[in-house]
């Protein structure tokens, strides 16, 4: 009798002290409820008869839903890289915002439109003047938004680096609850709380990079980057580093931007095996999204530099300067919108403009025609049959398109892990209202199991009695 009391008395113990447990972890991320495995002792044999030896206590046990954890770290990953997409594609779209100021598109129209004036009029200094201011402002923007795109691909490499630290941390921590999973769970043992911790950091790395996780005989977990690299085995870990690529001149990718390689005695570049997560997103939206918009100014600044050159060259100016450059020519394109400047014989005279097909001509004002007519001529973008203009708008419209396509996928995600979260709760997390009456329950177990062992102590003193 004392040892079923006693035993009832302990059960209904580390019952109220599970359920305690729950009610203070009601508001923990990612807390799993739990709960005291308990089963009936072995009976002892008396003859034909076989009596209860009180309960015991096999573990404890979480409450948790392995397929649903699964679906949430994955749409957590999707969820990352719509977050990445959304800020970075946003930050892009607005480089190109023209409706409070002057862009491009605007400034290369006043540009047209004051060698449309100059043709008019090719011996008006004013009109000249204007010329050069228009087109130092339509340079200075140029320079601007390539400027603005690099300072992003910057700004996109420095949160690599902040995310790959963030990984190698996220590593570190699951190596050392693999450990101390293994070293609880030994003998039979059970680990709920570093369980829930573990699949917390899978949650958050899974977040930052497509991985595949795996669980061995002992509950370690194996967990693998891109489907190649092997980033957690067991109690062991192969960190990631960054490195400052050198120029690919093939893809365009311009020096120094970052990769993601292992750092380990076999370097491997796995940046292109990332799938997912906000690693992947990053890395999609430098080297696809912006690198298009570059390309695209590029061959805007490229076209402009070399046909206005092309016919300004065959001109004349009221000085009967000949042979000269109206900017300064580029070097390759991939650097046009970086190079693109006046040239210096515009800069310092006006009157070096040229207007004229012929010298000693002041009214002759066909290479002042031949450069205006420049807006509305196609074929003059590389690869495109449109005008410069339309070509521009053409970009602006694809980035509005995948930014607000970025914003709307952000939007589905929160729903999604809004959703799975709820779920989640609804199997796993902790109703105060049920755990207080399971608090009343136990409370009251413990109570009868104190009167087990009063009455078996009133038994015992009354045999005692019996023999004074």
């Amino acid at each position: 009798m004392f040892d079923i009391g006693n035993s009832g008395l302990q059960a209904a113990k580390h019952a109220i002290s599970t359920t305690g447990h729950n009610i203070a972890n009601v508001n923990t991320k990612g807390y799993s409820r739990q709960s005291i495995d308990q089963a009936s002792a072995p009976p002892v044999s008396t003859g034909k008869r076989a009596i209860g030896t009180g309960v015991r206590i096999e573990g404890v046990s979480r409450t948790n839903d392995e397929y649903l954890q699964r679906r949430i770290e994955k749409e957590q990953k999707n969820f990352g890289s719509a977050e990445e997409r959304h800020t970075y594609l946003g930050q892009t779209e607005q480089i190109f915002n023209e409706s409070n100021s002057d862009g491009i598109n605007r400034l290369a129209t006043q540009f047209f439109n004051e060698f449309r004036k100059l043709s008019a009029e090719p011996e008006n200094k004013a009109i000249r003047a204007a010329v050069r201011e228009a087109s130092k402002r339509l340079v200075g923007d140029i320079r601007r938004v390539n400027g603005e795109l690099n300072e992003v691909q910057n700004n996109i490499d420095f949160r690599l680096e902040g995310y790959v630290t963030e990984i190698n941390g996220l590593a570190k921590e699951i190596q050392n609850l693999n450990t101390l999973i293994d070293k609880a769970t030994l003998g039979g043992g059970s680990a709920p709380d570093l369980l829930d911790k573990r699949e917390e950091a899978l949650t958050r790395l899974g977040e930052m990079v497509d991985i595949s996780v795996a669980k061995n005989e002992t509950n370690q977990v194996t967990i693998t980057v891109g489907g190649r690299m092997a980033i957690v085995t067991g109690n062991s870990v192969t960190e990631l580093e960054v490195r400052r690529d050198p120029a690919d001149l093939k893809n365009g990718k311009r020096e120094g931007l970052v990769a993601v390689w292992t750092n380990d005695a076999i370097p491997i570049n796995v940046t292109k095996h990332i799938k997912g997560g906000r690693v992947q997103a990053l890395v999609e939206v430098r080297d696809v999204d912006i690198k298009r918009a570059k390309d695209q100014i590029n061959d805007v600044a490229y076209a402009l530099t070399n046909h206005v050159n092309t016919i300004h060259r065959n001109g004349f100016g009221i000085n009967n300067q000949t042979g000269l450059n109206f900017f300064k020519p580029v070097s390759d394109f991939d650097s046009a919108a970086e190079q693109i400047k006046l040239a210096d014989e515009i800069e310092t005279d006006i009157m070096n403009i040229a207007t004229a097909k012929a010298p000693d001509s002041p009214g002759d004002s066909r290479v002042a025609i031949g450069i205006s007519q420049l807006s509305t001529q196609t074929g003059l973008l590389e690869k495109s049959d449109r005008t410069i203009g339309d070509m521009y708008s053409q970009m602006i419209g694809e980035l509005g398109t995948k930014a607000a396509a970025a914003e709307r996928g952000l939007i589905f995600q929160k729903d999604i892990l809004t959703q799975l979260d709820n779920f989640r709760e609804s199997i796993s997390g902790v109703n105060l209202d049920e755990e207080t009456s399971n608090l009343v329950r136990f409370q009251h177990a413990y109570s009868a199991n104190a009167n087990v062992l009063r009455v078996a102590d009133e038994v015992l003193d009354s045999v005692f009695q019996a023999f004074r």
